[in-house]
């Protein structure tokens, strides 16, 4: 499936058309969209997308992370994403503004945010309040690992269901982030820098 997933985005690049990038709300209907670096609420205390910029992925992503968030759902919780695809040229913005590898992907190589591979998520109650997660995103500290044993009983609790439900969907978790989550295969897959709004 990995290899098919990258091939057609190769034949869609070699003929010149847009990669097939598919809107994750039409995917997964309730998923609740809070792209941090669409405000100021990031950690690079800036906006770099546009107001309108959605959750864009490939579609194995999207089908991914749509297992997940019907398992989740069963267990009382909605998905609630921070980050999607990210167009190459923003990649270059961010690393403008902090160009530390391990806080920022070079872009000469890109991440897998560019890939349209990976998804920065938490979970929500079905009534979209948060809750208790060990950090807030993009915190670069240890409490932000996958090992952290610190925090409440409570935020240990909701990393570790993230985990499941994403890794039960065939996602491989970042270790030392617990809202990052890439597509198997992701780094082989083509960069991109197409648009993440609709066309007018």
């Amino acid at each position: 499936m990995l290899r098919a997933a990258t091939l057609a985005v190769a034949l869609w690049l070699g003929a010149g058309k847009e990669p097939p990038l598919v809107d994750a709300t039409e995917v997964v209907p309730d998923l609740v969209v809070d792209m941090r670096y669409a405000t100021e609420d990031n950690f690079l205390k800036r906006k770099v997308y546009p107001e309108d910029a959605r959750c864009l992925l490939l579609p194995d992503a999207a089908r991914r992370l749509k297992k997940a968030a019907d398992g989740l759902r069963e267990k009382g919780y909605r998905v609630k994403v921070y980050d999607c695809y990210r167009p190459r040229a923003v990649q270059w913005e961010m690393w403008k503004l902090v160009p530390k590898p391990g806080y920022v992907a070079n872009p000469k190589f890109g991440s897998n945010h560019n890939r349209g591979a990976a998804v920065d998520l938490t979970l929500v109650t079905r009534e979209g309040e948060a809750v208790e997660m060990p950090t807030p995103f993009d915190d670069f500290t240890p409490a932000a690992h996958h090992g952290y044993k610190g925090g409440t009983e409570a935020s240990r609790k909701h990393r570790k269901l993230l985990l499941e439900a994403m890794e039960g969907a065939g996602f491989l978790r970042n270790k030392m982030e617990w809202w990052h989550y890439d597509v198997p295969g992701a780094k082989g897959m083509p960069v991109l820098d197409v648009p993440f709004t609709k066309s007018p």
